[in-house]
């Protein structure tokens, strides 16, 4: 902490002698006043110790994963001596099994029932018999040690393939997350440099937490909508008539974002999860009812008095009511930062495409831009923008397989607390796992296959409520 206020009073010292101005500020006639200076120095801190934190975070991971391939390469180095021993114990049976092969080759074509009939007497018969009992135990026993030596092989050798691999996927999460590091480092390098410069200066690693969530309408009048590349996260999902809407999370505040339309009860406790203030076109009955007995704090845009809610001339209704969140002052920025990794840690299977048919005319697609490190969203087969030309494009997808109900209204409604799986798609690649949300006021939390939290890498984040 000592460090953290030690880098407060260089700030304020360099900026208060500074002649320069932030980008914030239009011209020099109107210089930051103590308190504006205070609020981007305790902003530029907050950052920097979450910054700080993430790294401590990814250092702790990195040794956690050096000691894992550590024992793993131990342990493939044991089951590589166990495997060079089962191949000689093998070796030697088979060699035992060869001999005794070679000798009954060699008796010709005399069968084991001549052998009994040559007898000269009783005696010799009952001699006989005991030799050939004790040829076929030892044959049996020669026969059982070379198949049960051949299944210890094998799973030896499956051991050695598993470990194998593993150790090749643990070498790569080494490289990824040495790779996140320096990456971090970096942008804290970059971060305490921009301070002695200009604290507008704000790492795109650094993500502050949502404070809106906004129903969007996605009817093929409300498109293109506004503000749509600006949200951080944003849900889709199905409604009546198989169509589908958002719930789009800002952290950002756009000037015109939109057309609102109503809540549904999925929607509802989306927003509890996220803790934003929910902006919405009313709802029906049981629906506002819900919004009232869970405490939803938001704003209703069809009742509201505001003036930065309003609809626009140029769209016909429902599909043109708006919200201008730079003036609407519901809600704060949030001072909470979560810095995110710059690249994932994993290897999943190649996907550079892949889409979701939520309809028979309504299909969506992403398309994977190796440049822009992004999916681009298609409708349709045609690539998806806002209002203002930018291409939606997203740098995580989440697809959260959920079942549907239907209420008593025949309203589709996605069943989100339990648990199901997911596909997650990011930088080119498919990984399959499991979501889990064990109650309204939790988070959904998203898993690998092997129970490890996904980690999702900064940027715009999309997650497909889809039936199984």
């Amino acid at each position: 902490m000592k460090r953290f206020t030690a880098i407060t009073l260089i700030c304020i010292c360099i900026l208060t002698l500074s002649s320069g101005y932030f980008k914030v500020y239009s011209s020099p006639d109107h210089p930051p006043s103590l308190e504006e200076l205070e609020e981007e120095v305790i902003e530029l801190e907050t950052i920097i110790q979450e910054l700080d934190a993430s790294i401590k975070a990814r250092e702790a991971r990195l040794r956690e994963v050096e000691d894992e391939l550590k024992k793993t390469e131990e342990e493939l180095k044991q089951v590589e001596l166990d495997l060079a021993e089962s191949l000689a114990s093998l070796e030697e049976k088979n060699r035992a099994f060869a001999h005794r092969l070679r000798s009954a080759y060699m008796k010709g074509g005399l069968s084991y029932l001549e052998l009994l009939l040559e007898a000269d007497s009783f005696g010799e018969l009952i001699i006989r018999m005991a030799y050939l009992k004790s040829i076929f135990n030892k044959d049996s026993e020669l026969i059982a040690a070379v198949k049960e030596e051949y299944a210890v092989l094998e799973e030896r050798q499956v051991t050695f393939q598993a470990k194998s691999e593993s150790i090749s996927d643990l070498r790569f999460q080494l490289e990824a997350e040495r790779e996140n590091l320096l990456a971090q480092r970096r942008e804290q390098e970059a971060m305490l440099e921009a301070a002695k410069k200009d604290l507008a200066e704000v790492t795109p690693q650094a993500e502050r937490q949502p404070a809106y969530g906004i129903i969007l309408d996605n009817h093929p009048s409300a498109r293109p909508q506004h503000g749509l590349s600006q949200a951080s996260v944003v849900y889709e999902y199905e409604v009546e008539g198989r169509m589908t809407r958002y719930l789009a999370l800002f952290s950002s505040f756009p000037n015109k974002v939109g057309p609102i339309r109503s809540a549904r009860e999925h929607s509802i406790m989306l927003a509890i999860e996220n803790n934003i203030h929910f902006i919405y076109a009313s709802a029906s009955r049981d629906n506002l009812q819900r919004i009232n007995d869970w405490n939803v704090q938001g704003t209703n845009a069809l009742t509201s008095s505001s003036p930065s809610i309003y609809r626009d001339s140029s769209r016909r209704a429902p599909h043109n009511l708006f919200v201008n969140l730079a003036a609407l002052r519901a809600a704060s920025a949030s001072s909470r930062v979560v810095v995110r990794p710059v690249i994932i840690a994993r290897k999943g299977s190649t996907a550079n495409s892949f889409s979701l048919q939520y309809s028979g005319n309504y299909q969506v697609s992403y398309r994977y831009d190796a440049e822009q490190a992004a999916y681009r969203r298609h409708i349709n087969g045609q690539p998806q923008r806002d209002a203002a030309g930018r291409a939606i494009l997203a740098r995580n997808v989440f697809i959260q397989y959920v079942p549907h109900a239907i209420d008593n209204r025949g309203r589709p409604t996605p069943q989100i607390i339990g648990s199901g799986a997911i596909d997650y798609y990011v930088q080119g690649q498919r990984f399959r796992g499991t979501w889990r949300k064990d109650s309204m006021n939790s988070p959904t939390r998203f898993y690998y296959q092997d129970g490890q939290e996904i980690e999702r890498v900064y940027g715009q984040t999309w997650i497909q409520l889809a039936r199984p």
